[in-house]
């Protein structure tokens, strides 16, 4: 396993563009529910954000709504239930959770057309409808990237997730770093 350098600059624009999703308790109880391996949903969409500034660099891909991109990735598992659990997940989880993800999101936040458009076309090739924007694509590379990740262990976000972490408990969240990071 690799691990992938944690890039200051990506890493603020993470925290700069989702600060208010990344304080609202909602997205907090995100790491209740489990995701790929033994990754919670939090964790998972904090690294698919980065993952999506990420690809976009190293494909120099200049012309992007990049808080829209962050605020979309964010977002794009906000379903909000343990999917492993059938007794509280939805039928069909993987083609449907966009869609309830998306719901979930526009009842807590103001989302544009393009935030929209990531969450619920995030799991293309999959499902249909085709993304219309740049970043939609974009997150559909970033989240399979992660996801492989998380199931295959092929090369790991750990100093990525350290470094987001550390802030959004510090200066998000504003508990003492001396605190125990929330489970």
């Amino acid at each position: 396993m690799w691990y992938i350098k944690a890039d200051k600059q990506l890493t603020e624009q993470v925290l700069h563009y989702g600060e208010d999703i990344l304080c609202s308790s909602k997205m907090q109880s995100e790491r209740n529910f489990m995701q790929h391996g033994t990754t919670n949903c939090y964790i998972h969409s904090i690294c698919v954000a980065y993952m999506a500034l990420r690809v976009a660099q190293v494909l120099h891909i200049e012309q992007i709504d990049k808080k829209s991109l962050v605020r979309g990735c964010l977002l794009h598992d906000f379903f909000l239930y343990d999917w492993h659990d059938k007794a509280s997940a939805c039928k069909f989880h993987t083609l449907m959770h966009p869609i309830v993800a998306l719901h979930n999101a526009e009842k807590e936040f103001v989302l544009n057309k393009i935030e929209r458009d990531i969450i619920r076309k995030h799991m293309f090739p999959l499902c249909f409808p085709l993304p219309k924007y740049k970043e939609s694509y974009i997150i559909t590379i970033a989240d399979k990237c992660c996801a492989a990740s998380e199931i295959w262990h092929l090369y790991s976000l750990e100093k990525v997730i350290n470094m987001l972490e550390g802030r959004i408990q510090h200066d998000l969240l504003h508990i003492p770093v001396d605190h125990p990071v929330i489970a």
